[in-house]
């Protein structure tokens, strides 16, 4: 997997045409050039999503907005003091590449202050000299270095709302050393949040009932749909899977993740701050080690998640596996399943539990419901580990 480099790029003419060698010459070197023609649009995008980018190239002259129509004479001037206003949340490597004279063979009062070099888009050694400088500069960010240092995890993440990868990137950061101040109640929400995400895209795919994910209309029941991917019964919900998605180790991390960030039902409900759990063991180890391991452990499931789904991606067979569980007027669960064994003494008997339990027949309902081994039978289960509600199949 190459390591990409995305470029923010404000110019005016992006789009145009001549433009296209220099935009080919930068993707065959793994950067990824995103144009906008205005000052307004590049920094919304920017604004809206500041860890997807690694550098801004400015051009030197470029509109206001997308309804100007002449450059604005100052907007690199404005560009360079809002890419400063920034750094308090990330600081920005940036560049000035452009075609105008009076840039590139003439000395500019906003060049001269910023101390910038303006890089010729016609000077085919400009244009190479400025792609390696791009990605030199690029290397030297932190964000950069950990999406490069996790890049099948930062793959995945491009399937996930940003404030996703942000909240890993600020993770990364604190293992890293930068910072360990965190607050549980702000990052264990945002844990609960990234793993109903999974949820609704588990939804999406067929492997997670409906029903778990229309709780009061909208809401995702975590537990719940932790019990129905991995193969249990569902509490409350009536449905089951007859597929266990989740291998055991996935089903414990996030079983792990729903319970240790007190997400007992839905997610952004949750009040960190009554947790006792939580704040008896805050009160005897204050660290930050305990966030970074369920982080840790939603990484690999996020990643588990994205190979499974891509290898079940029959949303229709997906589905089949539904079950709706009935159970009596007593909530019994009805369960179905074959007899195995009648004994010379009358009674049958029937596997449940992928043949690990005993089920015991009366002798009585043997003779009375003419059965004998191979027939398919429903019915709930007393506590002393007898069938009964018996119905032949």
């Amino acid at each position: 997997m190459s390591k990409t480099y995305n470029i923010l790029w404000i110019d005016d003419e992006h789009n145009d045409e001549a433009l296209l060698p220099f935009i080919l010459q930068a993707e065959q070197q793994d950067i990824i050039l995103e144009g906008y023609g205005s000052f307004k649009e590049g920094f919304t995008a920017l604004e809206a999503n500041i860890n997807h980018y690694d550098v801004i190239l400015l051009d030197a002259l470029f509109f206001e907005d997308e309804n100007s129509e002449t450059p604005n004479p100052a907007g690199l001037g404005s560009a360079i003091k809002k890419i400063n206003e920034l750094i308090p949340k990330k600081a920005f490597p940036y560049f000035v590449l452009s075609g105008q004279t009076h840039f590139t063979d003439a000395t500019n009062p906003i060049l001269e202050a910023f101390q910038l070099r303006c890089y010729n888009k016609k000077n085919a050694d400009d244009v190479k000299e400025l792609l390696i400088n791009i990605k030199a500069e690029a290397d030297t960010q932190l964000e950069l270095q950990i999406k490069h240092e996790n890049q099948t995890l930062f793959e995945i993440l491009k399937q996930y709302p940003n404030s996703t990868r942000n909240t890993f990137i600020s993770i990364f950061k604190g293992l890293k050393g930068f910072h360990n101040n965190f607050g549980d109640q702000s990052y264990f929400t945002d844990l609960r949040i990234i793993l109903e995400t999974m949820f609704r895209m588990a939804n999406a795919c067929g492997f997670l009932h409906d029903k778990c994910v229309q709780v009061g209309g909208s809401n995702v029941n975590l537990t719940e749909s932790c019990m129905f991917l991995s193969g249990c019964d569902t509490n409350h919900l009536k449905v089951s899977c007859s597929v266990t998605h989740f291998p055991k180790i996935i089903a414990n991390n996030v079983k792990n993740i729903i319970h240790t960030t007190g997400a007992a039902s839905h997610t952004t409900t949750v009040d960190v701050t009554q947790n006792i759990h939580i704040q008896a063991y805050r009160n005897s180890i204050n660290t930050p080690y305990l966030l970074y391991s369920l982080a840790l452990q939603l990484m690999d499931v996020l990643i588990w998640f994205d190979g499974y789904s891509k290898t079940n991606s029959n949303i229709a067979t997906n589905k089949s596996y539904w079950q709706d569980i009935e159970v009596d007027q007593f909530g019994n669960k009805f369960k179905t399943d074959v007899i195995t064994n009648v004994a010379d003494n009358g009674w049958g008997t029937v596997l449940i539990n992928n043949g690990t339990k005993r089920i015991g027949i009366h002798g009585d309902h043997i003779t009375r419901l003419n059965l004998s081994v191979g027939d398919s039978i429903k019915f709930t289960i007393s506590e002393s580990a007898q069938a009964k509600n018996i119905t032949k199949l």
